[in-house]
């Protein structure tokens, strides 16, 4: 053990390789037109290997602070390169297999003065063998070390600087403007749960192309995320963004369609994987504050970091302090609702009594009524605390290990507006009241998030193996008050008070409006093993394989409120204290073939026994280069998506009574009314549910004439089978398996629960392009990114029609461009966000006459605009300032209940203004 330790004392520097096909190794001499521009080395060493096609290897760390003169022209690489590093304490070399790598000069030792001293040694690079070893680089969509020229499916890369110069604060902000993503804000998640009063949390979240949350796998550092232990019924498991900070991201990969051959369940409709940073150039720390132009939603934020700075054992230790303010709903006037709520007394013939007692501001000629948007807020109030370290030792030889270490506590508080309710008299009239008197629902949110991983592995070369154990914990509680008590309410009625009408006893309020506190908790053991091995050479270069298992264990504990475990609180479902958890094992096996120089195949399988049930996930890929600027790819696979333990609960519903229409399908009625039949509904858990099902393929072109040109074109199809969907009463005329007889087999009853009964198909055209210019002002980059929803439908019910999703949550067309330039000390970047018109009903329905005759079906396409100026102050500090939505663009949005926006897609603030200043 002793002979151990002193083996893995020594450091190794951490590297990083950016690895070539063996066809663009061997063409190294070729000649290139490098636009590569005046700035730091890190930079220039990887545009030189993105615009030459050249491997690489070279630590970032170790090069920090190094400036390089660029190069312009048509240069062989290795001169080019060469040209780079001219003037510069490093050293190059270059392997038997064409593989480049820049060290570093070590400062020679201090000798004593004398004649004998030796002179100082040529400034310029010298090529000479290598004395480094090679880790490979792990890509998104794939266990095998590969770039973007080997990869036989799509990955979409956010870089550091690029989110830098995006100007949003945070990951949720950040992912939700991308095209096809879907954003779900702490607030609509807020709302999306038993009951629009009752939250079920404040989980920030997002999903591709339309699929919803539970097909979109999120990672962190190729980890699963814990889910969110507070979860909408009607979305399923949640992924909460709310505790990673931008400040801890290096970079941010994407992979649209499926790759459940590749990481399992949940990955059917993409993957986001967030990788960390592992590094910091010594000392470093950032201060930024925000404002919008009516003076609210003012944000703070307070950063700081350190690490090796290049030097002995990779460690990153950084700490992210920040604070947003509340902005409530009545601070635009655009947030308001077009049909707003009648309070008062309705009878059945249609009669409106206005209520006697009608709440300030809410009182007219016509009546009293109440607008629900106006007192719910825009903005939660939110803190968060989150810390996060990494450390990795070299050992030498190949051998490594590391460990990394991230937590978040997190606190938000919003306001939902006053409890509306109706309450039903014995004639069949109605009641509907604002409970004003028990004050705004104002729910107040702690959450805790806990990640810890380990691991070992050694790279050599072609192989190797990695193993490691990861802990997670997600831990909310909720605390809400301002919501009613049913049975006080009923009893308050009884002797003598009429909501609306007369007032309430002061000493009802404690007991009518109590405070309830729910508490959630995800634990969640990850632990794998994995090896890569070189299977011989083929025509294309060396086939590899990667294989290993994975496992997972999943607990979930809910510890609701009594008053809700009771059923006490209106429009509240009685809610079990459950402690539920399972298990899953995978075992997974990739191999990479490069049949010829321009052509590879790709070909994936993993067997997972996940939930009690065994599924299994192939996946092949096709890449085909038939001309240096052309590329064709081609894949397809299936994956699975086994049922979430939030899944094992039954679905949200409000039901009593209910009157469904008789049909032949279905057998006597117990007591009929009409030409309905009047049952009485539960709502109860399926044990038997089954995992949803996914197929995908995609077909992409990609045309890179030039180093600073590449376009890509991509088309998606995902197709998911036997989703898992809550039944409704209407189901009961084609699901027998819903009904409960009396003893005369007459219907009497139904239970209604999660079941597989949906299926989901979407196709997706998205472009991708990218130019880049170096002239005598500076760097000059475009790029573009657009999405067209070609195809989104879901058949709900075994026989039902198509529902068309396409252009209502999910707009059809997206699209988003920017403009960089990079100077010496100046920067400016500008960007545009296009989502296109949206429908403003519900995708099942049509538009109601009353919006088509005031033109309000469709909602108007939006055009944002945000931009970014930088300049460097000094060797260690930058300044910024981020203008979104410069113009000022307010929501428009009329489909009801949505306030006048669209939350996942709109910006509820206007124009806002963040500076930041960076110390490095």
């Amino acid at each position: 053990m002793g002979m151990l330790i002193d083996r893995l004392r020594p450091p190794l520097l951490c590297l990083a390789l950016l690895v070539a096909s063996p066809a663009m190794a061997a063409s190294a001499g070729k000649a290139v037109d490098y636009q590569v521009a005046r700035g730091p080395l890190v930079q220039a060493l990887r545009e030189w290997s993105r615009q030459g096609d050249t491997p690489l290897l070279f630590d970032a760390r170790e090069l920090a602070g190094l400036d390089s003169a660029g190069v312009n022209g048509t240069l062989p690489p290795a001169a080019a390169l060469e040209r780079l590093l001219q003037g510069l304490p490093v050293r190059l070399a270059r392997s038997p297999g064409g593989i480049f790598t820049v060290r570093r000069q070590q400062a020679p030792p201090r000798q004593a003065p004398g004649p004998t001293a030796a002179p100082a040694a040529a400034a310029a690079p010298a090529v000479t063998a290598p004395d480094v070893e090679f880790a490979p680089l792990h890509v998104t969509g794939s266990r095998l070390p590969r770039t973007s020229l080997q990869a036989t499916m799509q990955v979409d890369v956010i870089e550091r600087e690029d989110i830098r110069r995006s100007g949003y604060g945070s990951l949720f902000d950040l992912l939700r403007h991308l095209p096809g993503m879907n954003g779900r804000p702490p607030l609509d998640a807020a709302r999306d749960g038993d009951s629009p009063y009752l939250p079920g949390g404040a989980a920030a979240a997002t999903s591709m192309d339309g699929m919803g949350p539970r097909a979109t796998l999120f990672l962190v550092n190729g980890r699963r995320l814990p889910r969110y232990p507070m979860v909408s019924l009607q979305q399923g498991a949640l992924t909460d963004l709310g505790g990673l900070p931008l400040s801890f991201v290096e970079r941010i990969e994407l992979v649209r369609g499926g790759a459940s051959a590749i990481y399992g369940a949940d990955a059917m409709a993409g993957v986001v994987n967030i990788v960390l940073r592992d590094h910091a150039d010594g000392p470093e720390a950032m201060l930024q504050t925000g404002t919008s132009n009516q003076g609210d939603g003012a944000q703070y934020r307070v950063q700081a970091a350190t690490g090796n700075g290049g030097a002995g054992d990779d460690w990153f230790l950084g700490i992210d302090l920040q604070r947003t303010d509340h902005v409530a709903g009545d601070r635009r006037d655009w947030h308001r609702e077009r049909q707003r709520y009648p309070i008062g007394l309705l009878t059945r013939d249609g009669y409106y009594l206005p209520a006697y007692l009608c709440p300030s501001g809410m009182r007219e000629d016509s009546g009293c009524w109440y607008d629900s948007s106006r007192p719910r807020s825009l903005q939660p109030a939110s803190s968060t605390a989150a810390a996060y370290g990494h450390w990795r030792h070299d050992a030498g030889n190949g051998l490594h290990a590391h460990a990394e270490l991230r937590a978040s506590l997190a606190r938000q508080r919003y306001e939902l507006g006053p409890t509306a309710a109706a309450l039903r008299l014995a004639d069949g009239s109605l009641i509907n009241h604002v409970f004003e008197e028990g004050g705004s629902v104002r729910p107040t949110i702690h959450s805790l998030e806990l990640d810890l991983a380990a691991g070992i592995g050694r790279d050599r070369g072609d192989g190797g193996w990695e193993a490691g154990l990861g802990r997670q914990r997600s831990e909310t509680t909720l605390s809400t008050e301002g919501a009613v008590r049913s049975a006080r309410l009923f009893d308050a009625v009884a002797n003598g008070y009429i909501p609306g009408f007369t007032p309430l006893d002061p000493s009802l309020s404690e007991q009518l409006f109590p405070r309830s506190r729910n508490r959630g908790r995800t634990d969640q053991w990850l632990a794998w093993w994995g090896v890569r091995h070189a299977l011989g050479t083929l025509a294309g270069g060396t086939a590899q394989l990667a294989t290993g298992i994975d496992l997972r264990h999943e607990t979930w504990t809910s510890r609701p409120d009594r008053l809700l475990e009771d059923g006490e609180l209106a429009l509240g479902l009685p809610t079990d204290r459950r402690r539920l958890s399972t298990q899953s094992n995978a075992g997974y096996v990739e191999i990479g073939l490069p049949l010829a120089e321009p052509l590879r195949l790709d070909l994936a399988g993993r067997l997972d026994h996940d939930a009690g049930e065994l599924s299994f996930s192939p996946r092949a890929g096709l890449r085909w280069n038939p001309s240096p600027a052309w590329s064709l790819l081609l894949s397809g696979g299936r994956g699975y998506r086994a049922p979430s333990l939030f899944e094992r609960r039954r679905p949200p519903g409000y039901f009593g009574a209910e009157a469904i229409a008789w049909s032949p399908a279905l057998p006597a009625c117990a007591h009929p009314a009409g030409n309905a039949c009047l049952v009485d509904v539960q709502v109860v858990e399926n044990t038997g549910v089954r995992a949803e099902t996914s197929r995908n393929q995609s077909l992409g072109a990609i045309w890179s004439p030039t180093p600073g040109l590449s376009l890509s074109l991509t088309h998606n199809r995902v197709e998911l089978r036997n989703e898992i969907l809550a039944l409704r009463p209407a189901d009961a005329g084609w699901n027998a398996d819903t009904w409960l007889l009396d003893e005369r087999g007459r219907l009497q009853s139904l239970r209604l629960y999660f079941d597989n009964i949906g299926r989901t198909v979407s196709r997706n055209w998205v472009l991708h392009g990218d130019y880049l210019r170096t002239s005598d002002a500076g760097q000059w980059r475009l790029s573009l990114d657009a999405l067209h929803q070609q195809t989104l439908r879901r058949r709900e019910r075994a026989g039902g029609r198509w529902i068309d999703l396409r252009g209502h949550a999910t707009p059809g067309t997206a699209a988003n461009a920017s403009l960089h330039w990079q100077g010496a000390r100046w920067g400016s970047s500008l960007h545009a966000r296009y989502a296109g018109s949206t429908r403003a009903w519900p995708a099942a329905g049509n538009c109601p006459a009353a919006q088509r005759g005031n033109d309000q079906c469709s909602n108007p396409a939006q055009l944002r605009w945000n931009l970014h100026l930088d300049r460097r102050i000094g060797a260690r500090m930058t300044a910024a300032l981020d203008v979104l939505n410069l113009f000022d663009t307010q929501p428009v949005n009329y489909l009801p209940g949505n306030g006048g926006l669209s939350a996942g897609l709109d910006d509820p603030l206007g124009r806002y203004f963040q500076l930041t200043l960076q110390f490095h």
